[in-house]
């Protein structure tokens, strides 16, 4: 999610721009001739893509114990699995005019989101700092990514920022445009790459629009850009740092500037790209309005990415949703089948229905791509949002988008701890609470929480209460899982079910408790009071778990109250216990 800075903009707008005239005949029937090669191209592609096989370019890949970051079922959830273990992807995404200048403060993203307990981060990927020279790749901008994700052992997803980032290809005009993600010597090279045209009266923002998904010169040259970025990280991402891509950022004919058409209206479905190889395309073809038009040619040209990465290194691959309209989803899904998932940006609480909630349509899969810490609603959610889409949704996890500053996490000492102590248990317990989930082994709950009227907020944008000693909350409910089953609830103390055992919580906004066998258990949690009804002859001690294998850390204290076993803790833990059970 890429937003101007400062200062913050919508989670996404809609672009539009003049209508080119024709020079001539000729070039009418070119460009009619290059649409037929871009047919014919991504017929073929799409065809020798279609399995998800490692068809390597190179005949002796270099050996490394550290497999490829997949994405599989696990008790029928699907998970990512990272170094061959289940992964819970819980972090944040840098902004791109922070992280491309590759300074300090580039490098405190980093070391603070080590500090926040995060798995992983995300950064974006200009094409221009690869390929900026026809034909001349250099990686070293990348590696440096990679070798400050390795260093603050996280792992790393990347964003490939290529020929449509929120409707552009860079930011800002003219001289001043930075970062530039499109490369120079496509843009400068209007007759053989094609950007997209909108009709009067619409025009772009500055830095739009962004090249046309179904100009065949441009398709060509970044499928040759994401082969030569998968060949790379085959060869030389020996630890497996990369763990996912994203291709290109928020896929639609938007930031329009001025004028636009009402959200939802006959007009506003019938734009479409209005050059020679659209029109082509469009007269060939039977589509619904041009909404449909438009998300089937970025599917299209998709398959052609997506295929060719696959070939090469077999890395999860997805787009993200920038609130499209959920029907877009499964076009996505069932045009590309080496694309992963559909992530959505923009999800500000667990309250439902949501974007994320209304976008598992086909084969989603629940991945929080962007939440913006520039939202104020955000920001009072950091400690729940990681448990709603990994507990409420079994997603993948959670990706923060961490906005310029004044904005950040990194900077607002109350906000980080705050994440800190909500990432702390699901990173230390990552594997075991994975291999749990679709299981009845598995209890979790977080707040739903009512926002009071009228708040102000600070410089990083919190809410601020308008009393002293007055939460900005006005009511929590609760979303509790026992296994299979979920409900809600009032706010207060609740009870879960864990099979024979009873737990009353309070004083905890999130957490998980997990049965790893008939006599032992662990909790997952930030704060909080756990009575636990059903057992005796408790031992109980603080750890981490490495992958499946518990460390421990030093006792922990449980005490007797009223025939249950009480453990609290006032700062975030694992807890094991083993016991005896008395109820049977």
């Amino acid at each position: 999610m890429t937003h101007p800075g400062p200062p913050p903009c919508p989670a996404f707008r809609r672009a539009g721009g003049p209508h080119p005239s024709i020079a001539s005949k000729r070039l009418a029937a070119h460009r009619v001739r290059a649409f037929a090669f871009f047919v014919l191209l991504v017929v073929r592609l799409a065809s020798a893509g279609s399995q998800i096989v490692l068809n390597s370019m190179n005949s002796h890949p270099p050996k490394t114990k550290h497999p490829v970051a997949r994405i599989s079922k696990i008790n029928g959830i699907e998970t990512l699995v990272v170094d061959g273990r289940p992964f819970l992807l819980v972090g944040a995404q840098c902004d791109v005019w922070r992280s491309t200048k590759q300074d300090a403060k580039a490098s405190e993203f980093f070391e603070g989101y080590r500090e926040m307990n995060a798995t992983a981060v995300s950064v974006g990927i200009p094409w221009s700092k690869i390929e900026n020279t026809e034909d001349k790749y250099d990686f070293q901008f990348l590696d440096w990514f990679i070798r400050k994700a390795e260093s603050n052992g996280l792992k790393l997803v990347v964003n490939l920022f290529n020929t449509n980032v929120c409707g552009k290809v860079g930011e800002g005009v003219g001289s001043s445009v930075y970062p530039g993600y499109t490369p120079d010597y496509i843009l400068k090279a209007p007759q053989k790459y094609h950007r997209m045209v909108l009709p009067y009266p619409y025009k772009y923002v500055d830095a739009g629009p962004p090249m046309c998904p179904n100009d065949p010169m441009t398709l060509e040259r970044e499928r040759r850009l994401v082969t030569r970025v998968a060949e790379h990280l085959r060869d030389t991402d020996l630890h497996r740092t990369v763990i996912m891509m994203q291709l290109d950022n928020e896929f639609y004919y938007q930031q329009w500037d001025g004028k636009r058409p009402a959200d939802g209206s006959a007009e506003e479905l019938a734009i479409r790209c209005q050059c020679t190889n659209c029109m082509t395309k469009w007269r060939s073809g039977s589509y619904e309005n041009g909404e449909e038009f438009m998300f089937k040619s970025f599917a299209d040209y998709v398959r052609v990415l997506t295929d060719s990465i696959t070939r090469v290194y077999p890395i999860p691959l997805y787009v993200n949703s920038p609130w499209w309209p959920p029907r877009v989803i499964p076009i996505f899904l069932t045009r590309c089948p080496n694309l992963a998932f559909v992530g959505i940006d923009g999800i500000l609480s667990p309250r439902e229905p949501n974007w994320l909630s209304r976008s598992l349509l086909d084969r989603n899969i629940a991945l929080a791509a962007e939440n913006p810490t520039e939202n104020s609603e955000v920001r009072l959610n950091l400690d729940v949002l990681p448990y709603y889409t990994i507990i409420g949704q079994q997603g993948l996890g959670n990706l923060l988008w961490e906005c310029h500053p004044p904005f950040t996490v990194v900077d607002d000492p109350v906000a980080k701890q705050r994440y800190a102590d909500a990432l702390y248990p699901l990173k230390w317990a990552r594997a075991p609470i994975a291999r749990a989930r679709g299981t009845e082994r598995l209890v979790g709950w977080y707040a739903i929480r009512d926002i009071r009227a009228g708040l102000s907020t600070d410089v990083f944008g919190n809410f601020v209460p308008r009393k002293a000693d007055e939460s900005p909350v006005e009511a929590d409910r609760w979303f509790v899982r026992e296994g299979a089953s979920t409900r809600t609830g009032s706010s207060g103390k609740f009870t879960l079910h864990l099979g024979t055992l009873s737990l009353e919580v309070s004083g905890s906004d999130a957490g998980i408790v997990v049965r790893t066998g008939p006599k032992d258990l662990f909790l997952a949690l930030p704060k909080g009071r756990i009575a636990i009804g059903g057992i005796a002859k408790v031992h109980a001690e603080r750890g981490r778990f490495d992958g499946d294998t518990w460390k421990p850390g030093g006792p922990a204290t449980v005490v007797e109250q009223n025939g249950l076993t009480v453990v609290e803790t006032d700062h975030p833990a694992v807890i094991r216990l083993t016991f005896e059970e008395t109820v049977r």
